[in-house]
């Protein structure tokens, strides 16, 4: 059963014993962590796809009928997380990975904020926005290592350097699969954790990928912190109702102050 915590005492001192006493930890973030640092998010009333044809630009045949288009609007994106900056929420998980001995962390977002707060032990189930993919050979290279243009036209499209055919981003579109390595490092790590986070996501993207299943059935504690209920929310033992970036680092600080160890870095 699902305890909304409130912000009480008791309910604070739960939290601090759990995330002590957990070794194995699998954190799930989404979009709402990186909304708390000025991205806009896709799927919310007033995010992206309000703007922008999800067809059109979330999908190979969308991108095959127009890659100038489609370009141009990821590459405002690009621009805009290279604007932002890791937020508290970032920064502490990326602190947390030191702590345990077993942690992951799997994101749905593309973009680079969890790297940049310094996150490693990490997995990008979506794909990255900053690197680009060709099309035939599917050669992946950071977007750093081309000269790409403010605003593309047909004569600007990066191209494969290997190659020569048009690149696109390199992230999962509509339709596609997601890479089977690092699911399979997020599955085995929800498999195996004592602890699992879900922050800032609504788990509506296929379900969570089963992400709190699987840690259910080994029979670990599951907190949710996220403003709005969302599909994972009935599996969670601790609802946090408050964005990460303000719930996650009172928390860490106890635990830090009140239960050290040796980091395993």
């Amino acid at each position: 059963m699902t305890k909304r915590v409130s912000g009480d005492q008791k309910s604070q001192d739960e939290l601090v014993e759990l995330f002590a006493n957990a070794n194995r930890v699998f954190v799930f973030t989404g979009a709402g962590v990186s909304k708390e640092s000025g991205l806009p998010t896709f799927r919310d009333l007033d995010g992206e796809w309000t703007k922008y044809d999800p067809m059109t630009f979330a999908t190979l045949d969308g991108f095959l009928q127009n890659p100038v288009m489609v370009w141009n609007m990821y590459r405002k994106r690009q621009k805009q997380v290279a604007a932002a900056q890791p937020n508290p929420a970032h920064i502490v998980i990326a602190g947390m990975e030191s702590y345990y001995p077993e942690f992951l962390l799997a994101t749905q977002n593309v973009d680079d904020l969890h790297e940049r707060a310094g996150s490693r032990k990490m997995v990008k189930i979506h794909g990255d926005s900053q690197r680009v993919r060709c099309l035939d050979c599917g050669e992946s290279r950071c977007a750093s290592d081309f000269d790409l243009p403010d605003e593309f036209d047909n004569d600007t499209l990066p191209k494969c350097p290997e190659c020569g055919s048009l690149c696109r981003p390199d992230i999962v579109w509509f339709g596609e699969y997601v890479p089977q390595e690092p699911m399979f490092a997020a599955v085995n790590a929800a498999s195996r954790c004592d602890l699992m986070l879900i922050v800032g996501t609504s788990g509506e993207v296929s379900g969570g990928y089963g992400f709190a299943e699987y840690a259910m059935r080994r029979g670990a504690k599951i907190v949710e912190i996220n403003p709005s209920e969302g599909a994972l929310t009935h599996y969670t033992h601790y609802w946090i109702a408050e964005p990460a970036g303000a719930a996650l680092p009172p928390i860490w600080r106890l635990v830090a102050a009140t239960h050290p160890r040796e980091t395993s870095d």
